[in-house]
């Protein structure tokens, strides 16, 4: 089978959305699928990692934002605000990222004339649909195309646009058009939108997400030494609430770190570490050293964040803390798995899970319900 992935990011960022495709890709290909990967140049301002999962495809990369380059490029003491307040006065007044102008201008020639039997779209950003709609527009020759959604449209609760929902909502409902059919990563999210576009549910799905590959460590017997924690990833206030973690290890004396941005300002002390966002090197490094990994959950909306499929790939234990309004359905979800430590994301819970957890010193191994061709079957049988 003959697959054309498009996706206006970087195939070498380091996002979760970028490693969900690459995840994807690997395990079409390892079920014998020729996979083409429509995706953009990479610049410096992406944060960029080398990955050796994107030997056995083909990549194709448009032409890049002339505009937007030479805006970020700009040098001078007044670069990072003049820079900052262009972003937000963009996402204020529009539903898309910069890729939006590649997206209107993709050409088919970039493709070869080739035809293909699936062609699947990935968000973010979400003007990848746009991208495969445009190449359609000019001809595309395709059997099933399928748009594969990270976060949705109309509730995606990091949303910082001026438009009211109902417009936001005719728009995506127009994104939709002529796809086959539409996976979400979170079967909560499909639910929503299910309600959301009742005429297109038959069209809608959720898949879990896959892992890129297994990471095994060498890990101590957690029930003899101080346990370390480690929670990798941005925690602004808005959408996550790291507070009770925090105060929970600097109260009992666990050991934790903590990489990401965020709004908020929480100081390291004698046993906890905190850094700003950093390389996916460093993340490695530190994963390593930690005894647990942490996920934590979205204070609303129905979203789930990718890392908590992509730590399924060690055998570390994998600390969930769940929040927001769908935190029990989502309880009775992760249970499925047989993966996760699930506790509500307040002092006493977590402190009792962590308890339980060195108690009961149970070794972990890499998840198989998340494998890249696990996945990408179950992605062939939407065809």
């Amino acid at each position: 089978m003959k697959v054309l992935l498009v996706k206006l990011s970087p195939i070498e960022s380091n996002d979760s959305a970028t490693i969900r495709t690459i995840g994807l890709a690997k395990g079409l290909v390892g079920l014998d699928c020729e996979v083409d990967y429509l995706t953009i140049p990479a610049s410096r301002t992406h944060c960029v990692t080398n990955s050796n999962h994107t030997e056995s495809i083909k990549i194709i990369r448009s032409g890049n934002n002339s505009a937007y380059d030479a805006v970020v490029k700009q040098n001078g003491r007044l670069k990072k605000t003049i820079v900052g307040l262009l972003r937000k006065v963009y996402h204020a007044v529009s539903l898309y990222d910069y890729t939006y102008f590649i997206a209107k201008n993709i050409n088919i020639s970039l493709l070869g004339g080739n035809e293909y039997d699936l062609v699947i779209s990935s968000s973010d950003p979400k003007t990848s649909h746009i991208a495969v709609r445009k190449l359609i527009d000019q001809g595309l020759k395709y059997k099933k195309w399928i748009q594969y959604w990270g976060d949705p449209m109309t509730l995606d609760i990091t949303d910082n646009s001026i438009y009211p929902k109902y417009l936001i909502r005719k728009i995506e409902e127009k994104l939709f058009y002529k796809a086959d059919r539409i996976v979400y990563v979170s079967p909560f999210t499909l639910e929503k939108q299910k309600e959301l576009f009742p005429v297109l549910e038959d069209k809608m799905t959720s898949l879990p997400i896959p892992y890129l590959e297994e990471r095994l460590y060498t890990n101590g017997d957690i029930g003899n030494k101080a346990i370390r924690l480690g929670y990798f990833g941005d925690y602004y206030s808005r959408v996550r609430n790291i507070v009770p973690l925090y105060e929970t290890c600097k109260n009992a004396g666990f050991e934790l770190i903590v990489t990401g941005n965020s709004d908020i300002l929480i100081e390291d002390n004698d046993n906890i570490s905190i850094y700003p966002r950093v390389s996916q090197l460093k993340v490695e490094e530190l994963e390593r050293e930690c005894d647990v990994l942490v996920c934590l959950l979205n204070i609303t909306g129905t979203q789930i964040p990718g890392k908590l499929y992509h730590y399924a790939a060690t055998n570390k234990p994998i600390l969930v803390l769940l929040d927001g309004e769908r935190k029990e359905d989502m309880r009775k979800y992760f249970d499925m798995f047989d993966r996760y430590v699930l506790c509500d994301n307040n002092e006493e819970s977590i402190k009792a899970a962590i308890a339980k957890l060195i108690e009961s010193n149970r070794k972990y191994e890499p998840s198989a319900y998340f494998e890249p061709k696990t996945i990408a079957d179950q992605f062939l049988q939407l065809v």
